[in-house]
């Protein structure tokens, strides 16, 4: 008895589906294992080190443009504002967040991380009953949850609670760090004429002249530079969730291990995505053979 599958368009559709998909289910495995290992390893490093690469790194928060949280009205680089009701399970969420900088040991880096991870410890909290004035900023906030029009609408109070990442408060960041830009090395060099067209000699030290030359001033003549940066008023380091872990977390608080734990389910991807995308090859194939039979490839 041939128990092999009759191919259909519904099926060549859906094993196409399941070849594009292959893909990126292998790509986000392998990420969740990646991460996995890094994490386990990961430790703390002292932004006065100019670390890069990914890390665990602290500092102060100083802010790059103005945000003020809803309740406590205090610049902070980002704020999530919690809306509850009393007596129901509704509820939603407000957010805000900018890239900042943290500064320690007089270096400084410019965190990118508006969609990444963000655990913040709660700063204020506040219970706003029905008809209450509120103002206008935190009015404007409220407008933007719609279980919290919901909830005024229900004539029930709404409990507000405010997590912020308030300026100069301690910030822990992990994510992938680069130098923002690259030291000036000191350079002495000096360019002369070899005794052919458009031939020049480069050297580190300086170099005798053929007398029978002219010598040229700049800027084809001798350079000189001093080590330093060439904008001292830029950050030294860039934190954002770039590179292959794609991960960016930004916290108030030093994180522990179950913060730092991944869950292995992702993992499966390594397996799932090349099963998926090879069962659908195969089932492409068995489509194709059974066209060529019929007469129609």
């Amino acid at each position: 008895m041939d128990f092999s599958l009759e191919p259909t368009v519904a099926g060549a559709a859906l094993a196409a589906v399941a070849v594009a998909g292959g893909g990126p289910l292998f790509s986000g495995g392998l990420r969740a294992v990646r991460l996995r290992h890094t994490m386990s390893r990961l430790k703390e490093r002292p932004l006065a080190e100019s670390p890069t690469g990914f890390i665990h790194t602290s500092g102060r928060v100083a802010l790059d443009s103005p945000l003020f949280s809803p309740l406590t009205h205090q610049p902070c680089a980002g704020f999530r504002l919690e809306v509850s009701g009393a007596g129901t399970r509704a509820g939603g969420t407000v957010e805000e967040r900018r890239s900042f900088r943290i500064v320690s040991g007089g270096v400084r880096a410019r965190i990118i991380a508006e969609g990444g991870r963000w655990e913040l410890s709660p700063t204020s909290r506040r219970e706003v009953r029905p008809g209450e004035a509120v103002s206008e900023h935190l009015d404007a906030l409220l407008q933007r949850c719609a279980e919290a029009g919901w909830l005024c609408g229900q004539g029930r109070s709404v409990t507000l609670v405010e997590h912020a990442l308030l300026a100069g408060a301690e910030c822990h960041v992990i994510g992938q760090a680069r130098a923002s830009r690259p030291y000036e090395l000191p350079v002495e060099a000096e360019l002369v004429h070899t005794g052919t067209d458009g031939a020049v000699r480069i050297g580190a030290t300086p170099i005798p002249r053929a007398k029978s030359h002219r010598t040229r001033r700049r800027p084809f003549g001798r350079e000189r530079r001093r080590p330093g940066r060439p904008f001292p008023d830029e950050v030294d380091l860039w934190v954002d969730g770039a590179g292959a872990l794609e991960y960016v977390r930004v916290s108030d608080r030093p994180p522990t291990r179950s913060d730092l734990a991944v869950s292995p389910w992702p993992g499966l991807g390594l397996v799932l995505g090349p099963a998926l995308s090879l069962s659908g090859l195969l089932y492409l194939a068995r489509a194709a053979d059974v066209l060529r039979g019929r007469g129609h490839l």
